[in-house]
């Protein structure tokens, strides 16, 4: 059974612009400070936030009371996300990374 557990790292941390990220079986997040806000972010799958195309994230402010709220933001996705989900032993040979569209160039 995959549980999720996210660390504690005092606000100082997210202050100073670093990011947490980890995962708990296939559920995958990192909070970041952004301006002055936190941001949350969590995706399934194997591969990197850059490689996947759906990512949810949500804003909260920049404080303890911001970060509790994000954390359980994540729990509550996490724990919303049927267990075959986050315990898939083959994704990685049934996934393929996500490539975003090429922009098109404007015509001369």
């Amino acid at each position: 059974m995959v549980r999720f557990s996210y660390p504690f790292y005092p606000m100082q941390w997210y202050k100073n612009k670093n990011p947490v990220s980890g995962n708990a079986g296939l559920f995958n997040y990192k909070v970041q400070r952004q301006e002055d806000s936190l941001v949350a972010h969590y995706w399934l799958g194997v591969w990197c936030m850059e490689k996947t195309k759906d990512v949810y994230s949500q804003s909260f402010p920049l404080s303890e009371e911001g970060l509790q709220k994000a954390v359980q933001w994540l729990t509550n996705a996490f724990k919303a996300t049927p267990a075959d989900q986050l315990e898939s032993r083959d994704a990685f040979f049934t996934t393929q990374p996500y490539t975003p569209p090429k922009e098109k160039q404007p015509e001369e």
